[in-house]
């Protein structure tokens, strides 16, 4: 009877058991936890030019175009200036909705010295800054040629747009459509990408830039508040009771 008694307790044991487990309700969404999507926006070059100083505003606006044909726009303000030795200062701000009264928190400061080779970045949320290598030939690459790449992945499509006044700074417009071809990075269609510039040679420095790209909106950035001739020297001071971190090799 021991013998046959055991099994029997096991089995209805096991029935109680799962049982119990399908008859749990489900609101409290029982899942691993979920992870996320994050883009980077990288907005407008700023080059280590030594004798074109200034300070301006760069204005950011990011619309995303949903499924059903709506959208919904981010942007910011930021402020960015060079010196006479070509030194670059730039805040980072947060992105916020549009029609957001609240002004953009500020992300990180960016202090890029030519001369030194450093870039030095701050993080007001832990008033640290770090010291890390810059050099200005990573601004030099020349541009994409027209025509096929030479992998056959994409095809570019340059326009000269002519001459304009920018902030009553004379500008170069140019437009550039890139086509992704068929299966280049898994798309089964070709995707167009295409970007506008305005560009000043005297600052070296796109005014205006738009870029309309399928897979992450449309974004547009505009240098505004120009003023030509040295920054207040303060801005390129590292903010007090920062930590500072050397993080080259070798410091």
């Amino acid at each position: 009877m021991k013998r046959v008694s055991f099994p029997l307790l096991f089995v209805a044991f096991a029935a109680f058991s799962v049982s119990s487990l399908t008859a749990k309700p489900q609101q409290d969404g029982v899942h691993a936890p979920s992870g996320g999507t994050q883009t980077v926006v990288t907005s407008i070059s700023v080059r280590p030019l030594p004798g074109a100083p200034f300070t301006a505003t760069v204005t950011t606006e990011w619309k995303h175009t949903l499924d059903d044909g709506g959208t919904f726009t981010t942007g910011n303000r930021r402020a960015i200036a060079r010196d006479n030795s070509g030194r670059v200062f730039q805040e980072r701000r947060n992105l916020y909705p549009a029609g957001d009264p609240r002004e953009n928190e500020i992300d990180r400061l960016e202090f890029a010295d030519p001369r030194a080779h450093t870039l030095t970045t701050c993080w007001p949320a832990a008033h640290a800054c770090f010291v890390g290598p810059y050099f200005a030939s990573a601004f030099d690459m020349p541009p994409v040629p027209a025509g096929p790449s030479q992998d056959g992945k994409f095809f570019l499509t340059r326009v000269d747009l002519g001459h304009d006044q920018v902030q009553g700074i004379e500008a170069i417009g140019t437009r550039e459509t890139t086509t992704i071809n068929v299966g280049a990075m898994g798309n089964d269609r070709a995707i167009n990408i295409v970007k506008e510039f305005w560009y000043s040679p005297q600052l070296e420095l796109n005014l205006i830039e738009k870029r309309n790209d399928p897979r992450y909106g449309a974004q547009t950035f505009t240098v505004s508040q120009i003023s030509l001739g040295e920054p207040a020297a303060s801005l390129f001071d590292i903010p007090s009771g920062y930590r500072v971190e050397d993080k080259r090799s070798g410091n």
